[in-house]
């Protein structure tokens, strides 16, 4: 797990005092398991920091079919959108987010608002870089999910989440798994009988 200062300091180092402009604008939540975060066609204004815990995204489907749509969770195996819980496009956009969020396992978060956030972006250059870092390294793990998406079989995305995310895969509900990787329980379940025969 890395705290919040542990993660800027290891994208641009940042002194006492310029951590010391967004520490004030920080709070503490914690939220118990099956608990909603934000509901879909929610605004997004606050970026959430994960420091323990499980938290996922979800889009239900105009059928009623639930798809898990990230993982958010702070192992020695999160990404920087891992992370950070939020509807980035309905923040930047400030329109009605089509997700839902809703927590798998207590957890406890930082939450500071967009507008404490953009007040040092306008006031101190670092923060600023910080910001399109974060960005920037956000589209690169996304785009690289939706490459496997659309490039590897079911079987291979699974290979990949296990050696990438073990913990991941042991601490959350198979179903949600199954719709992370876009393939369907059963199926979850026929791959991983399949790799027990082959090892």
């Amino acid at each position: 797990m890395q705290t919040l200062r542990e993660f800027v300091d290891t994208k641009i180092g940042v002194t006492d005092e310029e951590w010391g402009l967004l520490k004030p604008s920080i709070k503490i939540k914690h939220y118990k398991k099956d608990e909603k975060i934000s509901f879909k066609d929610n605004i997004w204004t606050d970026i959430i920091y994960i420091n323990s815990g499980l938290i996922r995204s979800y889009i239900i489907t105009d059928n009623g079919k639930d798809f898990t749509r990230q993982l958010y969770f702070n192992t020695d195996e999160s990404h920087t959108t891992n992370l950070f819980v939020i509807d980035l496009t309905s923040m930047l956009t400030q329109t009605p987010s089509n997700r839902g969020f809703e927590v798998l396992a207590d957890s406890e978060v930082l939450v500071f608002s967009k507008e404490n956030l953009h007040s040092l972006y306008n006031g101190y250059k670092k923060w600023e870089h910080i910001g399109r870092i974060m960005a920037e390294l956000a589209y690169i793990n996304m785009d690289s999910y939706y490459y496997s998406l659309l490039t590897k079989n079911a079987k291979e995305r699974y290979q990949h989440l296990k050696k990438t995310m073990s913990g991941l895969i042991k601490n959350t509900p198979q179903y949600h798994i199954a719709s992370y990787l876009g393939i369907t329980p059963v199926s979850l379940s026929r791959i991983k009988k399949e790799l027990k025969e082959e090892d």
